[in-house]
């Protein structure tokens, strides 16, 4: 799960995360205790907000409680505290919740639209004794072949189907540079409109991820902004720094599912190209957080990179069905 997620190769990164927490408890009236109490508040408010039901979600979406991105039903929020780096999006597709949900629920299908992200290289899927697992191999958004890249192993569970409602919930243990507890969550609701859709993605930081992170910031990722905005001086500011780089990893995965479920109807011979095309545009469409490169470069990694995936995946002697 690496955008910008910790984007390493051997020998350097391009875009991680970090957290970090100060204690100001020996300051009690020192103007940092101040501001670590308001970022306590905050950090409360954005874990709420995080384990919020479905049914709550749209409600505050649909009443407006919600900020959303200009001209769409987007609510995005992210968070940062003692390591872990979350964050979540709420969207309403016009898609039926009936064509939705088994379409989610089937873990082969996550390696039809999980590569359309820059960072992902290849996906496989494969069953296990304990269920499936789905490994994810990120690299740099250029083109990489899926062994210079990190094989990252997500335990994929169908956490709840019932009439009207998933939860899916995705675990891996480990990832590259010593970070920890990888966690993508998707839930959908089925609602009026179609279906309510819940992304959340989060991950425990490490010592030698924050200061890679940090090398990152301060230079070529010093300009990368996310989504949602901070106030400061009485200004506001657009999130940068960690939050910046999940809300923009969070992004790229709710647009990949739209991606995927917007050309289910077309014939199964022509649905990746459409797939890419679809996500390449979309992507752009949020041109100050998301633009990497040209559609023609796009497409010319992603094709090579998805011959890969298919002679990964021939290679495993058992198949998700």
């Amino acid at each position: 799960m690496k955008d910008e997620l910790l984007t390493c190769d051997k020998s350097n990164c391009s875009d991680t995360t970090q957290g970090f927490f100060v204690s100001t408890t020996k300051f009690p009236h020192h103007p940092l205790h101040r501001a670590g109490l308001l970022l306590i508040v905050l950090f409360y408010a954005t874990a709420a907000w995080a384990d919020m039901p479905l049914s709550e979600r749209y409600q505050r979406l649909k009443s407006g409680a919600d900020v959303t991105l200009p001209g769409t039903t987007i609510s995005l929020a992210s968070s940062e505290q003692k390591g872990l780096v979350s964050a979540d999006v709420n969207t309403i597709l016009p898609y039926p919740f009936d064509k939705v949900a088994p379409t989610l629920a089937k873990a082969q299908n996550w390696c039809q639209f999980m590569p359309l992200h820059f960072n992902i290289k290849a996906c496989t899927c494969e069953p296990r004794e304990k269920g499936e697992i789905l490994t994810l191999y990120s690299g740099r958004k250029t083109y990489q072949p899926p062994e210079d890249s990190f094989a990252l192993a997500y335990h994929f569970e169908v956490a709840q189907q019932e009439v009207g409602q998933l939860l899916l919930h995705l675990h891996a243990e480990s990832g590259p540079a010593g970070t920890r507890d990888y966690v993508i969550e998707v839930g959908a609701l089925k609602v009026k409109e179609g279906t309510l859709l819940h992304v959340h993605l989060s991950y425990r930081t490490s010592i030698t991820s924050s200061l890679l992170t940090r090398g990152y910031l301060s230079t070529i990722g010093r300009d990368k902004i996310g989504f949602t905005h901070i106030t400061k001086d009485g200004k506001s500011y657009p999130v940068q720094g960690v939050r910046g780089v999940i809300e923009r990893n969070v992004m790229r995965y709710q647009l990949a599912i739209v991606a995927y479920l917007s050309t289910q109807s077309l014939p199964a011979a022509s649905r990746h190209e459409a797939e890419l095309t679809k996500w390449f545009k979309q992507n752009d469409s949020f041109p100050q957080q998301l633009h990497e490169m040209t559609e023609k470069e796009y497409l010319e990694i992603k094709h090579k990179e998805w011959d890969n995936q298919q002679k990964l995946q021939q290679a495993l002697s058992k198949h998700c069905s």
